[in-house]
């Protein structure tokens, strides 16, 4: 059995996961606040197959179902929602922010 990690104690959400959110249909909608409830309870739920975006692993994505992703950034016992995507627009977080 896998073992469960740390539940996330507080959690904020972006501008951008906030328009994400709106754009979603009721169905993924309901996805989400599953989804979203399991990732503040147990990060390592094999149904979220959470797991870092390479190549900076900056960004995390967890599955919200077949063809969407719930990106996030972890900070410590704090969840940072960042974006919800397709499966095919992953690449965008594949780089951590800009430093300028």
């Amino acid at each position: 059995m896998r073992e469960s990690a740390p539940a996330f104690v507080s959690f904020e959400r972006t501008k951008r996961f906030d328009k994400a959110v709106e754009g979603l249909q009721p169905n993924q909608r309901k996805q989400l606040r599953k989804q979203l409830a399991q990732l503040l309870e147990n990060p390592a739920h094999p149904s979220l197959k959470a797991h870092q975006i390479k190549p900076d692993k900056y960004y995390w994505e967890a599955y919200l179902n077949k063809g969407d992703r719930i990106i996030y950034i972890p900070e410590g016992s704090h969840l940072v929602l960042v974006d919800v995507v397709s499966h095919d627009d992953i690449d965008r977080y594949s780089k951590g922010p800009s430093k300028k």
